[in-house]
């Protein structure tokens, strides 16, 4: 039975295509299709030393169609000449942009492509760390990133869209990015140009294990990146694509990253990668997950959340917003201001924007909100952010497992230790002209946390991040509550809980709480229109409220390990 509300494919390699049998192509799709409906596949041409011959290839493209599987074309941008010359200065055997051999090559794979398929994708290597002579040279005086940016947008079109078109007119041609967006700059990914050059864009939505796995991505950014390219061109991006590399030991966590693909609504889900799939253990239990997914989409429309500012070819902390999501914050990543939103959430990536300050002070001028953090803060010191807050960071750091939150009189409401000792920067203000929400406490001192001032008509929060993104996990519950309460005060609801707790909203007041932890939880939902009754759309039933605090009701949701619930707020 076909999905309702998304698409599924399955990317299938050049080198296991240039090898298999149809056989044995046959036996795989039935293990496939026994879980799971597929409704395309891109079979790729090309990838490193391994081009399918075009005999082969369309044996294989005719075998899939006669199963009524659509067949679109795959390209790897890698190449191996067996020329210690050519092969010598690129990371994973990428195309040296510079070299006119290699630019020959890829139009030639490219027209290859073209001549087979109405639609190709690219696969993620379409980028350039070449530092060879030839890169040297051309680089000149520009920085590696502007170089790089302006050479593939050249590339994009002289050697990918105007090759592939001269050959088919009617082909559409996707560029599929990379999980790793605070880096797109310093390898030529040129979203912001691309999206014009190219028909569509796809997401890369997998983040695997966050820890032991080179990328280092909290698993949120399978949603986060997601969005940010939703709002890139509305309409353009295709889908989100991930895999099981890294994922043998935690069915978990391959399973999650379907889990916020689907929650972001894309379109359509791309499988990485036929011969790692077949015959898994992930696939039975992927068709199980994506029969509930389906079921759930109904119930949720437009995906919303704080807007997050992330500029292009920006970095500066990179993916903090995606740990702040793994504790209940939800989001909504956009490369453009987000001037019409109440409230706007700046990182270090926004100093890109040399216009950043006017436009925050535009925003709050206009009775609105900033959320910033210190690591804004202390790169924009001496360049007018003074007008907006006397908060400084220095350049002292301090470790601390006390916090005390809420200002009362001359002290606080409330002092909580947290699990561990967290290093964080050391914040300055001067007393009375900023106003503190948070402290850290260290000894006979403390420290800010969150911060308050007023600009105008609205108001500026600076808000400390710990030197470590991921010891967000480790401040005490409490303190991760109230810095809910900040970001969400223009949400009916926020949650008290742990980490790890994801939180997905949309525009008909449905919700998803996620649990990404290993264990039971509980989450005490806080509902503050008390107006409003919570439901469970997939069972039909009402919540009973757990307990009334200030004017707020407050639900007890439990929570089985790495699961999620659908709930609604309804008047």
């Amino acid at each position: 039975m076909a999905y309702k509300n998304f698409k599924l494919a399955i990317y299938c390699p050049a080198g296991f295509l240039k090898n298999v049998e149809l056989e044995t192509l046959e036996k795989d799709l039935e293990f496939f299709q026994r879980y799971l409906d597929i409704s395309k596949v891109y079979l790729e041409t090309h990838r490193g030393a391994d081009t399918v011959p075009r005999e082969k290839m369309l044996r294989m493209k005719e075998f899939f169609e006669r199963q009524n599987i659509k067949t679109s074309g795959g390209i790897t941008a890698t190449v191996v000449f067996g020329n210690e010359e050519l092969d010598y200065y690129r990371i994973f055997n990428t195309f040296c942009y510079t070299n006119q051999k290699h630019l020959d090559k890829l139009k030639e794979i490219v027209q290859y492509t073209a001549s087979l398929f109405d639609e190709i994708i690219l696969d993620d290597f379409f980028f350039t760390a070449c530092t060879c002579p030839s890169c040297i040279s051309a680089k000149g005086n520009l920085s590696w990133s502007e170089f790089r940016l302006n050479l593939m947008t050249e590339v994009s079109r002289e050697y990918v869209i105007k090759p592939a078109k001269s050959v088919n007119p009617n082909v559409k041609l996707i560029v599929k990015y990379p999980n790793w967006i605070e880096s797109y700059q310093e390898t030529g990914y040129n979203p912001q140009t691309q999206v014009v050059l190219f028909d569509y864009v796809y997401t890369g939505t997998e983040t695997r294990d966050p820890a032991y796995t080179q990328q280092h991505l909290p698993r949120y950014a399978s949603y986060s990146l997601l969005r940010w390219f939703e709002n890139l061109k509305p309409g353009k991006n295709l889908g989100g694509w991930f895999d099981s590399l890294d994922c043998l030991y935690n069915i978990g966590s391959y399973l999650e990253q379907a889990n916020l693909t689907v929650f972001a609504k894309a379109k359509e889900i791309t499988l990485f990668a036929f011969p790692h799939l077949r015959n898994s253990i992930f696939v039975p239990a992927l068709g199980l997950q994506l029969r509930h997914l389906d079921e759930i989409c109904k119930y949720i429309e437009n995906p919303i959340g704080i807007p997050v500012y992330h500029p292009f070819n920006s970095y500066g902390e990179d993916h903090v917003y995606d740990y702040l999501g793994m504790v209940g914050i939800p989001f909504e990543l956009t490369p453009y201001f987000p001037e019409n939103s109440n409230i706007v959430f700046i990182t270090a990536d926004c100093t890109n924007d040399k216009d950043i300050l006017q436009k925050l002070k535009e925003h709050l001028l206009a009775g609105k909100d900033v959320i910033m953090t210190s690591g804004f803060l202390k790169a924009m010191q001496g360049k007018g952010i003074e007008d907006l807050t006397s908060v400084r960071v220095t350049d002292k750091k301090v470790f601390t497992n006390l916090f005390a939150i809420k200002t009362e009189v001359c002290s606080f409401s409330k002092y909580v230790y947290g699990k561990k000792e967290i290093l964080i920067p050391v914040l300055e203000h001067r007393t009375n002209a900023s106003w503190q929400e948070i402290v850290a406490i260290s000894g006979e001192n403390n420290f800010p946390v969150l911060m308050k001032d007023s600009y105008g008509k609205g108001t500026i929060y600076t808000f400390t991040i710990p030197e470590n993104y991921s010891d967000i996990y480790n401040w005490p519950l409490d303190v991760l509550t109230e810095i809910r309460r900040v970001f969400m005060k223009n949400f009916d609801s926020y949650i008290e809980a742990g980490e790890k707790i994801g939180i997905f909203a949309y525009s008909n007041g449905t919700f998803i709480i996620e649990s990404f932890l290993p264990y039971r939880t509980k989450v005490n939902l806080h509902i503050k229109n008390r107006n409003k009754k919570l439901v469970d759309p997939l069972k039909a039933s009402d919540l009973k409220v757990s307990m009334i605090s200030e004017n707020e009701n407050i639900y007890e949701i439990n929570l089985e390990p790495t699961s999620f619930r659908v709930l609604k707020l309804e008047n």
